[in-house]
């Protein structure tokens, strides 16, 4: 499981006839087991719908969503963690991984910066948004998963500048049993650099080739891992 970060706003406008959307909640444990599941659910809906339509490019995203069998172990602050399963397209929430599913991602996240993102998200309305939805349903990428092929890769990203919070750490582990103590690699990005990159004005190549993105440690399965989705899109 991991987001794809190709341009899904690509694939149009239309909506789930029919949908309509329930207020979400800000926060981030119950916006984990309640929420997301429900979002990326409303996401995989948007994509059937579309391939049905004949867009192939939605069908490639489904194609790779539906074929992923993993989960994600998320840690908030220092509480239990909440186990996100995929499984041929969708997704459940625990306190342990489904049958036969597998922990491919762990994370610790701060829960100040995670609940202070949720509550700008919501103000905007963006939860609504069918692209929001596909790219919820995104974080379930085989196309990632194959290109990791089973191989640890372990970092630190710190966020750097966020408002009311200043500098944000996101500690995360791919195919490692825990959420790792020492990372394998560091990565620092300021957050106005990143807003760029939401609205549109900055994209995710020159945040990686531009230098915006520091990088510390043995980071060249990332780069290759980047730079293969990046010049692949589907």
């Amino acid at each position: 499981m991991v987001a794809d970060s190709g341009r899904f706003r690509q694939l149009g406008a239309f909506r789930v006839v029919g949908y309509t959307p329930r207020r979400m909640t800000v926060l981030p444990i119950e916006f984990l087991r309640e929420s997301f599941p429900e979002l990326f659910a409303r996401g995989v809906e948007v994509l059937e719908s579309r391939a049905s339509g004949g867009d192939e490019r939605a069908q490639r995203i489904l194609d790779d969503v539906k074929g992923v069998t993993g989960a994600a172990s998320l840690q908030i602050d220092d509480g239990p963690p909440i186990v996100l399963s995929a499984s041929s397209g969708v997704l459940s929430s625990g306190d342990a991984p489904g049958d036969g599913v597998p922990i491919k991602i762990v994370a610790a996240l701060p829960g100040d910066a995670a609940a202070l993102l949720l509550g700008e998200i919501t103000k905007t309305g963006a939860l609504e948004d069918d692209e929001v939805a596909i790219g919820a349903a995104q974080t379930a990428s085989k196309r990632f998963e194959d290109a990791l092929a089973g191989r640890p890769m372990t970092s630190f990203v710190t966020l750097r500048g966020v408002p009311d919070l200043g500098d944000v750490e996101v500690r995360v582990g791919f195919n490692v049993p825990e959420v790792p103590k020492e990372p394998g690699f560091t990565a620092e990005l300021q957050f106005s650099d990143l807003e760029m990159v939401q609205r549109g004005e900055l994209t995710v190549q020159e945040l990686f080739l531009g230098g915006k993105l520091k990088m510390e440690g043995d980071y060249s399965l990332a780069l290759q891992l980047s730079m293969q989705l990046l010049t692949n899109p589907l």
